[in-house]
């Protein structure tokens, strides 16, 4: 596979913007590429042409380009300028983009300017990360036998900043995104914000990495926003929105991640792991799933193949556990039969990424062995939008917040001699076409279009999700009683309708579980029950393995959840789906989770919380609800308090950031 440019340095010339990638070991030197003022198209430069860096603040470096946005005939070039670990597969590191910089391409005085100001940013941040470098391990990463060579930013816990001042809750709203909806726990609190109660509460710094302990940044949210104004220019009317509104989608959400040698956009089934070293990794890319795809579109067009660097939007996380077949018996040797890295001493272990525990350093007993379980989810870009401009489906099958969750299990080296298991699921809005008014705290559905329609766009969806997946089960999460099942019942007769014409071993069944009312009196351990009605069908799917580079079994099918925004509920499900499977794949192995300690749960938990509160935030702006039980298997009236404060966020989000949006669009 052609190799991707790990490392950029961006400058200005006279004619245009120079990108010079930098050759790491094993790498070919690449030559460097112009992007001309105004047009911004792409051409390569001989060396001699690039201008000298070597003044103060003349280039900045960055880890990948994103691409090109375009605003009328303003061009400018999004680069990656902050990156952390988050994992690593077959060796190769994950990251997730941290920060972003947005370069115009307009005239060299323009581009001049904003290189001076990105690299003086750089500069800054970089002397504040050494400052606390002895205390701060954030920067340390995954053992990969991929070297980068580029010393990475230590990235700051945003969460560990004290708050700005009171203000009311409109103004947080618009600070904030929705955030605020956790003052709830606040008012019957003594203590008030601490650290432990905002991750109790899915404030975490990023829904990927594990709980932070390190020390707080003392870096106020207006700091912040003055440092974003650096990186960002004051200019008139709508552009500085549009360019915030870049900067903190593509950086400080934490919600796109990137690899330099593996295809994240395709699961293990879909041959992602070995890499394909035949061909560039754009090319390999999933479109579904390839986010900054139209933005890479000039440099596609133009061959520059090693600046082609394809993201998703969704989530990674990753953790290593042991697991013993003949775990002792006692009530207090649970640390010797599971240890989990993420559960170790805060001061024996960075924050994140997580590393291997200090059990690695020590040989394990004959009946112990180590694993790594790693969960990906991926967003669609089809019919992509928050809440309240996407809902339902569109006219060609594809529906609102359509994410795929790969979860791997490996040993923590990828052996190819040892298995690899996949196990996948999918969630996605109720494949009708419907609307919600965002001006209700519970909205009523409202059905759109004729049922003929209707019809054909669901069996569109179905359709492409069979060729795509094998054998479908639909889990309807949405209340059989009340304003959701209006849908829900419509949704049933859709799929009746549909599995009228087909054939036995072509029929969609459709399982219809009222989660609240199954749940009712916050006894959310009554999702075993939906487990149970389901456990022959999941195991019949089973899951997709892999020895030696050769695919042993496929999976035959997917569970495809959904309640009425695909993001709670769905999550507490899928979590109980995926570690059943978990179990199922460990016990082939030759361990029964059964008789492990708890400690797996709490870690398991965790890891699926995080994907939870991730997908939330990119759809509805919150951590997701119902987040304290998926972490801790436990419901009480803090999680209860804290889901109306999230309902609260969610509510006022959607009447002032996403529905305004969407009338201010069909008004002009």
């Amino acid at each position: 596979m052609p190799s991707i440019a790990r490392k950029l340095l961006i400058c200005a010339a006279i004619d245009g913007l120079i990108i010079q990638p930098l050759s790491s070991k094993g790498q070919r030197p690449f030559q460097p590429v112009r992007l001309k003022y105004g047009d911004a198209s792409i051409s390569h430069v001989p060396r001699e042409h690039v201008p000298d860096d070597s003044k103060p603040d003349s280039s900045f470096e960055a880890f990948g380009v994103i691409g090109i946005i375009a605003v009328s005939k303003l061009n400018y070039l999004v680069t990656i300028t902050r990156r952390q670990q988050v994992a690593q597969i077959c060796g190769h590191p994950i990251y997730v983009v941290t920060e972003v910089a947005l370069t115009p391409c307009t005239s060299k005085a323009s581009a001049e300017e904003s290189i001076r100001r990105t690299s003086g940013h750089l500069s800054r941040q970089a002397q504040d990360s050494g400052d606390e470098s002895d205390s701060s391990d954030e920067d340390v990463e995954l053992p990969s036998r991929t070297s980068d060579e580029v010393e990475d930013a230590v990235v700051e816990d945003d969460d560990a900043r004290p708050g700005s001042a009171r203000s009311r809750v409109a103004e947080d709203v618009i600070r904030r995104r929705g955030s605020y909806g956790r003052f709830a726990q606040r008012w019957f609190s003594r203590s008030g914000w601490t650290l432990d109660q905002k991750r109790n509460m899915g404030l975490s710094n990023s829904s990927s990495v594990p709980e932070n302990n390190a020390p707080a940044t003392e870096t106020s949210s207006e700091d912040a926003q003055e440092e974003l104004d650096k990186v960002v220019p004051n200019e008139p009317e709508l552009l500085p929105k549009l360019l915030r509104t870049a900067h903190v989608l593509f950086g400080s959400s934490r919600s796109f991640y990137f690899s330099y040698d593996v295809d994240l956009t395709r699961s293990l089934g879909d041959g992602s792991i070995p890499p394909n070293s035949e061909s560039p990794l754009h090319s390999q890319a999933d479109e579904v799933f390839f986010w900054n795809r139209n933005l890479l579109k000039p440099f596609l067009s133009s061959g520059q193949d090693s600046l082609a660097l394809p993201l998703i939007q969704g989530f990674v996380g990753q953790r290593t556990f042991v697991v013993d077949s003949q775990p002792p018996q006692s009530d207090d040797t649970g640390k010797d039969s599971v240890e989990l890295s993420n559960l170790s001493s805060s001061k024996e272990l960075p924050a994140s990424p997580p590393v291997l525990s200090s059990r690695a350093s020590i040989d394990l007993r004959s009946s112990e062995r180590k694993y790594l379980i790693t969960v990906i989810s991926r967003r669609s870009t089809k019919r992509a939008g928050l809440r309240y401009l996407r809902r339902g489906i569109d006219q060609d099958g594809f529906v609102a917040n359509m994410v795929e969750t790969e979860q791997l299990l490996s040993t923590p080296t990828w052996d190819p001699s040892s298995k690899t298991y996949s196990f996948l699921q999918v969630r996605g809005s109720i494949p009708l076409f419907f609307t919600q008014s965002p001006y209700a705290f519970k909205p009523t559905p409202i059905r759109q279009h004729s049922e003929e329609a209707n019809q054909a766009a669901c069996r569109s969806h179905f359709e492409s999700l069979s060729r795509n997946y094998g054998q479908l089960q639909i889990i309807n999460l949405v209340e059989k009683h009340g304003v959701e099942s209006i849908i829900g019942s419509a949704y049933e007769t859709a799929i009746e309708e549909i599995n009228k014409n087909a054939s036995e071993d072509q029929k969609i069944p459709f399982e219809w579980f009222d989660f609240h009312a199954a749940c009712r009196g916050m006894k959310f351990e009554n999702v075993s029950m939906l487990l149970d009605q389901l456990r022959d069908k999941i195991e019949s799917f089973g899951s997709t393995i892999q020895e030696d580079g050769k695919q042993l079994a496929r999976q035959q099918g997917v569970f495809r959840t959904n309640c009425m925004d695909c993001l709670d509920r769905t999550n507490v499900c899928q979590s109980s789906f995926a570690k059943h499977m978990l179990e199922v794949q460990l016990k082939e192995e030759g361990f029964d989770m059964s008789v492990q300690s708890d400690q797996v749960t709490a870690w398991f938990n965790t890891l699926w919380a995080d994907n939870g509160d991730a997908v939330s935030k990119q759809y509805a702006s919150t951590a997701a609800m119902k987040g304290d039980y998926t972490r801790t298997r436990k419901r009480d009236y803090r999680g209860a308090l804290n889901d109306l404060g999230l309902g609260l966020a969610r509510y006022y989000s959607g009447y002032v950031f996403q529905f305004p949006l969407l009338e201010g669009s069909t008004s002009c």
